[in-house]
């Protein structure tokens, strides 16, 4: 038997070398990237305990964790339930867990608690840059950060077709998914790609005028609606004109009838998830959509508008304002803006492309025409 024999020295030496070598591979595993607010996001191990600052951010998620998109998921607000609760009863049926998921919120920011997601013990918080839950302005981020938990700032509500790259390579590479990140945005560019080559030499005078309505029957007063970001891009993104966009400083804003009529709109489109609105996601029928939107449009504010009364009205899926699945939205919008110029496009056939990745797929009427 031999015996190794150091002396003091020398052993110290060894340990110091260890720890050198344990640093580097530590070091090694560290993951860095960069969110959408330009901030540098470190985590020092894959994240299995995440924290979803706003539920419906699941939804990217559900590209990446395909078995099971609720496998990390320790903790969210309870908006899905509250805001869209067909998706959530769809999902909630496959995953049994999600409605045992410790809630850190309701549907609003000022609902959500710090002490809360502490008491997770997250090793990675997935915040949204605007909506119902912590945003870049929130102390939560900061009380989070303090603690030694990464904050990660994705975002496909404010800049949907610019940051639903970003976001989904991002969450790839901490979470582990590169690869399922990758197919889903070379999808996404390539069908984008259809709709850029199309309209980038329209002049201003061949965008038809579009009015969007969001969550009309749902929100207090008609004319709820969107500026130059949100879906008010996705408008602009297709060739067409959001009426929104010229007097709507922000993001959302109310415009009058009286504007609305003036403008005299080419298109109408009416956003919603639940009733007593346009009642569009999982698990709803075509007949029941249709329905839904024929109320909406019966109302007597907007029942004047051309494409109203020539039965050109249009339902589109709320949600698909803040979730990747937005090419879906950008597809459909563009055959109403341009039925003739998009006539080939097909976003069904694309929502089957996607629903390929999906252990569960998107079943249902996600968007709804009058006729």
């Amino acid at each position: 038997m031999y015996r190794l024999c150091l002396s003091p020295q020398r052993l110290l030496l060894a340990l110091l070398l260890l720890a050198a070598l344990a640093g580097t591979a530590c070091t090694a595993h560290a993951l860095e990237v960069t969110d959408v607010l330009g901030r540098k996001v470190e985590v020092d191990h894959t994240p299995q305990r995440i924290v979803l600052g706003e539920g419906r951010l699941f939804f990217a998620l559900a590209l990446l964790d395909r078995d099971n998109p609720f496998q990390r998921v320790v903790g969210w607000q309870n908006d899905m339930r509250l805001l869209d609760p067909h998706t959530y009863e769809v999902y909630a049926k496959q995953y049994p867990q999600v409605a045992k998921l410790p809630l850190i919120g309701q549907a609003s920011e000022q609902s959500v608690s710090a002490e809360q997601i502490l008491a997770l013990k997250p090793d990675l918080a997935i915040f949204s840059i605007a909506g119902e839950g912590p945003t870049q302005h929130s102390p939560v981020a900061d009380l989070l950060e303090k603690a030694g938990i990464p904050v990660l700032f994705i975002d496909f509500r404010v800049h949907p077709i610019r940051n639903t790259r970003v976001s989904m390579q991002a969450l790839g590479t901490l979470l582990g998914r590169e690869q399922q990140a990758q197919a889903y945005l070379s999808l996404y560019e390539r069908h984008l790609a259809r709709i850029n080559e199309r309209v980038a030499t329209l002049a201003a005078d061949q965008r038809p005028k579009v009015f969007l309505e969001l969550l009309p029957g749902v929100w207090q007063a008609p004319g709820h609606t969107t500026g130059k970001s949100g879906l008010g891009s996705v408008i602009e993104a297709v060739g067409g004109h959001n009426i929104g966009a010229d007097v709507v400083p922000g993001a959302l804003g109310d415009v009058s009838v009286e504007y609305v009529l003036q403008a005299d709109p080419d298109v109408y489109i009416a956003t919603g998830n639940r009733a007593p609105g346009v009642l569009l996601g999982a698990g709803v029928s075509l007949e029941t959509a249709r329905q839904s939107l024929a109320k909406i449009t019966a109302r007597p504010e907007f029942a004047p508008l051309r494409p109203i009364q020539a039965g050109q009205a249009h339902g589109l899926w709320h949600d698909f304002y803040n979730s990747p699945f937005n090419i879906l939205a950008i597809e459909a919008t563009a055959k109403w803006v341009h039925p003739e110029r998009f006539k080939d496009i097909d976003p069904q056939a694309t929502m089957g492309e996607i629903n390929q990745m999906l252990k569960v797929g998107l079943d249902g009427q996600y968007w709804v025409d009058a006729k």
